[in-house]
């Protein structure tokens, strides 16, 4: 199931804003709540003192009715204060406002205030939640056992509460709705960017690889983006390049040895000839035939190595004695063009863990590339040595022939590739395919190693690196 950036971000901001304000707005709720009832206790009790000061300073008569006293609920409202005087039995002494009279007593309440005590008492009055204090008269100088209730609805305080919950739940909701839309509109603002590389980089087809991302390429945070996105696309421009170089060479391989066989075949067939003739003729058809076999072979090696598509056997091998071989067939070449040759083959080394036919198909294309571009009395020199990983194996192979240039150096591995831009066909120790080190290096690849090649003027020398597998 595909999955939205933009939506995914803003949702998360949106909940985490609307976490962050349920948290706050409960906590502003619970203490706003603490501290009313803090300050209604505090009324009630300050409405108590005051009655009670009333009586201290010899009042006779019960203080005056307040204005609101005749609508109970413009009361209840706007002064919320119910002052019972009561005798030690619980009897009314004194009420204001007067329709406080049949306040509730609570009788636990009403003994613990004649012993002394301030209690503080929660009950219902008509069919509303009240909160009362009891003291006893004494508390405040007048020597007497009576008790004074002072009590005050909730109901105010509860409609009070109730509308800052709506308050805070209103701040919650849109508080997560505005940074869901502020959200969804920055997440926008920040995608798009990609929307525009997306853009550019869908234009771009196999015709077109010559072009690059230009958008936000200055823009540091999508610096890199573009950066690797433009070098996909030069490795793209180079790989599509190799494909048609490589489909172009194999097309010009393969038309010579059949413009051959076809030129044989036709002289052949433009008049009667004899036995040995038509032998003849066969025979160069076996040539040719043998040379499409062995540049098949060599392209589907390179390829299916690259591909990763060859299962290597290894086996522990020792990689000097597989060299000698090599070189021992190649003595009548090398005699034939007076090279000396140079071998550093230590005997009894440690096996190296290869596949033996492909490395011996390796050691014989990097010699015969040797052998090939040695001039008449030149030097070869061929050693084995402990590579660089442990336990892995170097091969070197040096020659004397001539410099090659450094633009040509880097492609020497390439398929078709020739220093020679003359592409001829190998005659008297021309130019062949153009498959030999291409292989060399795909058989190394394969092996987890590397091939390189330097050259200067007193030759060229070509580095096979094999390292051993590490155990698992």
């Amino acid at each position: 199931m595909k999955t939205s950036l933009r939506r995914a971000l803003a949702l998360r901001f949106a909940a985490t804003m609307a976490v962050g304000l349920t948290t706050a707005s409960a906590a502003l709720y619970w203490g706003t709540a603490r501290v009313m009832r803090l300050q209604l206790d505090n009324a009630l009790e300050s409405a108590a003192f005051l009655f009670s000061a009333g009586l201290v300073n010899g009042a006779t008569a019960p203080p005056t009715e307040p204005l609101l006293a005749t609508d109970p609920d413009a009361y209840e409202h706007r002064v919320n204060r119910y002052v019972v005087l009561r005798s030690a039995d619980g009897r009314v002494r004194e009420v204001l406002p007067h329709f406080a009279a049949d306040l509730p007593l609570d009788t636990t309440a009403l003994r613990r205030a004649r012993d002394g005590e301030r209690v503080w008492v929660d009950g219902r009055w008509h069919g509303r939640g009240i909160r009362a204090v009891y003291f006893q008269l004494s508390r405040v100088g007048v020597g007497s056992d009576e008790v004074i209730q002072v009590a005050a609805s909730l109901h105010p305080l509860h409609a009070l509460r109730r509308d800052l919950g709506v308050a805070l739940l209103a701040v919650v909701l849109l508080g997560t709705a505005a940074t869901l839309v502020g959200t969804w509109h920055f997440t926008s603002s920040a995608v798009r960017p990609v929307d525009e590389i997306t853009a550019q980089a869908t234009r771009i087809e196999a015709g077109t690889l010559d072009q690059r991302i230009v958008a936000h390429v200055d823009t540091e945070e999508y610096e890199g983006l573009v950066a690797v996105l433009n070098r996909m696309l030069e490795r793209l421009e180079r790989g599509f390049a190799a494909q048609r170089r490589l489909t172009a060479d194999v097309g010009h391989e393969l038309r010579t040895p059949l413009t051959v066989l076809r030129g044989q075949m036709e002289v052949a067939l433009r008049a009667e000839r004899s036995p040995r003739d038509y032998e003849l003729v066969l025979r160069g058809a076996l040539d040719e035939i043998d040379r499409l076999t062995t540049l098949s072979e060599d392209l589907l090696l390179i390829t299916r190595a690259d591909a990763r598509l060859l299962t290597l056997e290894r086996v522990e091998t020792d990689v000097a004695a597989l060299v000698a071989g090599a070189l021992d067939g190649l003595r009548r070449r090398t005699e034939e063009k007076d090279l000396t040759v140079e071998r550093s083959l230590p005997k009894g080394g440690r096996p190296a863990s290869i596949d033996p036919a492909l490395v011996a198909r390796l050691v014989d294309h990097l010699l015969d590339n040797a052998v090939r571009y040695t001039p008449i009395g030149g030097r070869i020199g061929v050693r084995v040595e402990p590579g660089a990983a442990a336990d892995g194996v170097r091969l070197v192979v040096e020659n004397s022939g001539p410099e090659i240039a450094a633009h040509d150096l880097a492609h020497v591995f390439e398929p078709f590739y020739r220093v020679d831009p003359a592409r001829t066909r190998e005659n008297g120790g021309g130019a062949g395919p153009g498959l030999g080190l291409a292989m060399v290096a795909a058989i190394a690849r394969l092996h987890n190693g590397a091939a390189h090649a330097a050259s200067g003027p007193a030759g060229t020398r070509f580095e096979i690196d094999l390292p051993t597998p590490t155990s698992p």
